[in-house]
């Protein structure tokens, strides 16, 4: 869990930069949970995001799985290099596969509903460990060092009901 990001319960993490910008990415156990992304959907510029609702999907296998918004405010910039090609999050997710810029008055008090530092880190092992359940011993050969799920892990512990795990484990179950 890279220090200096605040984390969404929902797999999206948050970047404060001057001038009330945060920057919007999904960490790198959302991109290992659905596997490879076809294609990104993202909020127009000028679009209104709120917090803890519906900021972007990811196309995954021609199945769209939406991601919740770790913060409110106006979309200010998206990257064109994600839309372009979506490798970039398998290769930078924390980087150079950032989503979105959001202009918000309220980045700070949007910070304390989000984790960061032990805390994120305790949260990031409660997610694969809730994994576990799911499949009991079977998860153990898909686990790659470092304790984050190998890509398409979804897909491996969920079958045909894949879709509906990612969406469990992104918070977006209802959507």
């Amino acid at each position: 869990v890279p220090e200096g990001l605040f984390y969404h319960q929902g797999h999206g993490w948050l970047r404060p930069e001057p001038g009330s910008i945060g920057v919007v990415g999904l960490d790198d156990f959302a991109r290992k949970l659905v596997g490879k992304v076809d294609a990104v959907e993202l909020p127009p510029v000028g679009s209104r995001l709120a917090q803890g609702e519906k900021g972007w999907s990811l196309v995954v296998d021609s199945e769209r799985i939406p991601m919740l918004s770790p913060v409110a405010g106006e979309v200010v910039e998206v990257n064109g290099d994600v839309l372009r090609s979506p490798e970039v999050l398998r290769q930078d997710p924390y980087g150079k596969g950032w989503l979105l810029k959001v202009k918000s008055a309220r980045v700070g008090s949007n910070t304390r509903n989000l984790l960061s530092g032990k805390l994120a880190r305790a949260w990031m092992e409660n997610a694969l460990d809730k994994l576990h359940p799911l499949h009991g011993e079977n998860i153990g050969p898909v686990l790659q060092d470092g304790g984050l799920p190998v890509e398409g892990i979804a897909r491996v512990l969920g079958g045909a009901e894949w879709v509906e795990l990612a969406r469990t484990h992104l918070l977006t179950d209802g959507e």
